[in-house]
């Protein structure tokens, strides 16, 4: 990771080298020559403004120091963390991005893979070491954080429609089943934390056009007076899709409050809002539909006018005391969301989700020294509940017909927690302990086909302990066992095969075990290495499946068991002053041990939707004088689309370059760039429908994505 020590972008100081840098160009643009016209339009006016005369900043220094991290709740150096943990600073999320998905960012994180970029009916599907791969849209078994406020509902779904990556300062990613923290659905732990006053110009404005129809702007202020801060971002984003039937719109706004009542009390509001009238549905294609146009929508997709529609508002509350060894942290937060999507089919094809969900949280946290013994525990209650009013309506192309289903769905859950770490110079010891008490409850309101009311109660107790030593200065090794248990989301048990109400009596929850050992290496602050080997255990694995004639609802079952092994690697270098290399492998194999359906046996088959190696190298080169370039190759193999292992996906490679620069005219900023992604216009999928029905399992990816844009900042008075 980068790391700045002064602002969250780079600044530059000395004018361009122009021979040097006009050499080096040249020579890279001849073997993409088919793209020169594009890329030197874009070079010519960056070389242009290096001729004005800039402010004298430094280059920013680069670092692959370990640093403080807050996903483990107890705020630790990740180089005594024991476990697998990746860090990516602003710099890796926004500069010269379109800002448009989280995906951009994520292919800098071993162990993760991330599907579905560009279909935002479905929204962006990201596993971590399996969990979260059987996901039907959005993100499932995975927590996600924002800001300290839970965007993932307690039932374990998360969605990514109103979050805006403009706004995003960072970003961790914990590996591994992680429910001893953070309960149910807990495969993994994404946090992302939003822009602060103190990062940000007084005022910045953005404007990104690119291929496919995409525009996207974005405005951002924030500033401080006394003890007040306050940050601002609001983001419209709109395309008409590399598909037919593809096209979307979304705004979002962001506003973040803070009132420093001393030193060590701090109270913070924080607001979101999202909306999002269109996200068009081309579907899955069978292989034969791909050959005869890949860019086409599914023709019942077209017939139905497949499509959904999101309104979603969140606002949280957080208080944080600092006593001496003590520290009070409360939250309290509530998030409403309206939902109506049109599927692909007449019955019961289109549906509303009217949502509620809200949660509080008390914590306390106490440290301790023993000589040369360092003790911190963090004791903690949650208590979250969502509310689903769900409805469908037969699909009359778009217009809603008669009512067939009503249902009223329910899901509390109340926990208590302890976390606690012992250290000395060489040895961390953490453990974890939680208790969850969960109730689930479906009222149907639809009964002429009579009562299907039913409840769901679970009590789980997840431990999790790990232990790291550093080896030497520059080594440090660790172990860990976690665990992980997993209910079906409210959606998941709404889908009936039987097409009747209530809760699907067949699914059960999903539980597992991970053990991992690993390694953190930072020889010098110029290369990190880190490597992690995991073996999980799965029992109940929640399966997906289709039903023919109902394309595009998605149904569950449970397999007996399978095994998940694997090895992450991340390489990390700063090469010379201005180029630094990121790079990270991942090899998965993952596959059924015990489990049958009425299709067939599938014993020792592959767990389809992962693929068994993904990789990401990312060079990026900045310039005293102002000028960045980074390039960016991505790599997955091959990886199935069903139980069976009779449908295959193909492997691909991309390249993805950006060019831009940072230049300063007194207290005004401008930052041009531009980018493309897949630049050799690579033919794959972007989406896998996993045992997807009449075989309808591929969705393509879009080919060269061009796009560009500038922001102009003004800073704030010295």
């Amino acid at each position: 990771m980068i790391i700045s020590t002064k602002k969250q972008f780079p600044t530059f100081s000395q004018k361009i080298d122009m021979p040097l840098t006009l050499s080096l160009f040249t020579s890279q643009l001849r073997f993409f020559r088919p793209f020169h016209s594009k890329l030197c339009v874009i070079a010519g006016l960056l070389f242009s403004l290096t001729g004005v005369a800039q402010k004298k900043d430094s280059l920013r220094t680069l670092s692959l120091s370990p640093v403080t991290v807050t996903t483990t709740r107890l705020e630790t150096n990740e180089k005594r963390l024991p476990a697998a943990l990746t860090v990516l600073d602003g710099s890796r999320i926004q500069i010269g991005q379109p800002q448009l998905s989280l995906f951009e960012s994520l292919g800098g994180v071993a162990g993760l893979f991330a599907q579905n970029p560009d279909n935002f009916n479905q929204d962006l599907r990201i596993s971590i070491r399996g969990f979260g791969a059987r996901a039907a849209f959005g993100i499932r078994g995975i927590r996600l954080v924002v800001d300290g406020i839970p965007e993932s509902t307690p039932d374990g779904q998360a969605d990514v429609d109103n979050l805006d990556m403009g706004a995003m300062r960072r970003l961790e990613v914990m590996r591994g089943p992680s429910s001893g923290l953070y309960g149910n659905a807990a495969g993994g732990v994404i946090s992302l934390q939003t822009d602060n006053a103190d990062d940000m110009p007084a005022v910045e404005g953005q404007a990104t056009v690119g291929s496919y129809g995409f525009k996207s702007f974005r405005v951002k202020t924030g500033g401080q007076k006394g003890k007040f801060q306050y940050v601002f971002i609001g983001t419209h984003n709109q395309s008409d899709g590399y598909r037919g039937n593809s096209r979307m719109e979304s705004s979002i706004f962001n506003l973040k409050l803070r009132y420093d009542f001393d030193s060590l009390t701090r109270l913070s509001v924080l607001a979101n809002y999202g909306i999002s009238p269109e996200a068009d549905d081309p579907g899955g294609l069978t292989l034969a539909q791909v050959k005869e146009n890949r860019r086409q929508a599914h023709p019942n997709n077209l017939r139905f006018l497949a499509t959904e529609s999101v309104n979603q508002g969140r606002i949280g509350i957080i208080f944080e005391k600092r006593m001496g060894k003590s520290l009070i942290f409360a939250r309290v937060f509530g998030t409403k969301r309206d939902f109506a999507n049109y599927l692909a089919f007449q019955a019961a094809g289109a549906g509303t989700i009217n949502r509620a969900f809200a949660g509080a949280s008390w914590q306390y946290q106490y440290t301790q020294h023993f000589g040369e013994l360092l003790y911190r525990f963090r004791l903690g209650v949650d208590y979250e509940t969502q509310a689903d009013t769900r409805r469908r309506f037969d699909n009359l192309t778009g217009v809603r017909g008669k009512l067939t289903f009503d249902q009223v769905e329910s899901f509390k859950n109340i926990a208590a927690y302890i976390t606690q770490e012992l250290s000395s110079r060489k040895f961390t010891l953490l453990t974890g302990l939680r208790s969850d008490a969960i109730r689930m409850k479906a009222e149907d309101a639809f009964l002429t086909d009579g009562d299907q009311s039913g409840k769901r109660q679970y009590s789980r107790l997840n431990p999790t302990l790990g232990v790291s030593y550093e080896l030497s200065s520059t080594v440090n090794l660790y172990t860990n066992l976690g665990t992980s248990f997993e209910t079906p989301t409210l959606s998941e048990l709404s889908n009936n095969p039987s097409g009747t109400g209530g809760l699907n009596p067949e699914l059960k929850p999903q539980r597992a075990t991970n053990y991992e050992i690993g390694a953190k290496t930072y020889f010098n602050p110029r290369i990190r290495v880190d490597v992690a080997l995991f073996n999980i255990n799965v029992e109940d694995e929640l399966v997906p499946y289709q039903i023919t004639g109902q394309a595009g609802r998605v149904f569950f079952r449970n397999a007996g068991s399978s095994r998940r092994q694997g090895i992450e690697l991340s390489f990390n270098t700063i090469l010379a002053k201005g180029l630094s290399l990121f790079t990270n492998y991942t090899y998965s194999d993952f596959t059924y041990r015990n489990y049958k359906t009425t299709a067939g046996e599938f014993n020792g088959n592959t767990l389809p939707g992962i693929p068994k190696h993904a990789a990401q190298a990312e060079l990026r080169y900045f310039r005293p004088s102002g000028l960045f370039v980074i390039a960016q190759v991505r790599h997955a193999s091959d990886l199935y689309a069903d139980d069976a292992n009779t449908v295959t996906a193909n492997s691909y490679t991309n390249l993805n370059m950006r060019i831009g620069g940072t230049f300063r005219f007194g207290q005004v900023g401008i930052e041009p760039f531009i980018g493309v992604n897949n630049l050799l216009n690579t033919v794959y999928f972007q989406n896998v429908q996993i045992n997807a029905a009449n075989g309808r399992f591929f969705e393509p990816a879009q080919g060269q994505f061009w796009f560009g844009g500038a922001k102009v900042n003004l800073q704030k008075k010295s």
